[in-house]
């Protein structure tokens, strides 16, 4: 074999093993869209999902016997997708929650201590959302594997916020969040736990922001 074919052929090698992964990536991320992202945080407690016109409310709110929706989107009156959500829930006697953090910008303490009083309090099962279930709904899943998961892994509250549910920003809410949070834990000595994550957002302790994802 000449140096020309050779050089081709591992040329061509390569190609494919970048484009395996590439192909699955959008493969995967598509079809998170297609199916609204819909996924379970907590086995019958929990659900995270994109956000539901009134065909999707009826169904899963059937599937997972919803008791509370809670909206990251915020209050939007003005909205078709608000008002439908909104009369859904008041029709079929859903508890409904609605706080407007962002996508990319850091929500302050008082924002998280009020996320983590509807996660702890609110009738459950319960879902959350946001327009496409990937940002402030990971970050809102990661929350939740903290507070209710028993002994999550960093990489299982990683997870939430990642690639795998089209967390794919480098501004993403979700990581920046638990990039502080984390960062608070290794500055202190602390091992990441329920209690030291109440401990943190009950703190004085300021974020700041980063850029980046979570590989997992």
């Amino acid at each position: 074999m000449s140096l020309f074919a050779s050089v081709r052929k591992s040329l061509k090698i390569m190609a494919i093993v970048v484009s395996v992964p590439i192909v699955f990536l959008i493969g995967h991320l598509g079809y998170n869209l297609f199916t609204d992202n819909v996924h379970t945080v907590i086995p019958g407690e929990i659900y995270r999902t994109a956000q539901l016109d009134h065909a999707g409310l009826t169904h899963y709110s059937k599937k997972f016997y919803l008791k509370t929706i809670i909206n990251l989107r915020g209050n939007n009156p003005q909205d078709h997708w608000y008002r439908v959500e909104k009369q859904f829930a008041t029709t079929h006697h859903i508890n409904y929650y609605s706080s407007p953090f962002s996508a990319k910008n850091l929500p302050s303490k008082k924002q998280l201590r009020q996320l983590v009083k509807w996660l702890e309090f609110a009738p459950k099962p319960l879902a959350f959302h946001c327009k496409s279930g990937a940002d402030r709904t990971g970050m809102a899943a990661a929350i939740s594997v903290i507070l209710f998961e028993k002994n999550p892994s960093i990489n299982d509250i990683k997870r939430q916020a990642s690639w795998h549910y089209n967390a794919i920003s480098s501004e993403t809410v979700g990581y920046q969040l638990m990039k502080n949070y984390f960062a608070w834990l290794k500055k202190y000595h602390f091992k990441q736990s329920r209690t030291h994550f109440l401990e943190w957002i009950f703190s004085p302790a300021k974020m700041k922001r980063y850029s980046g994802w979570f590989l997992v």
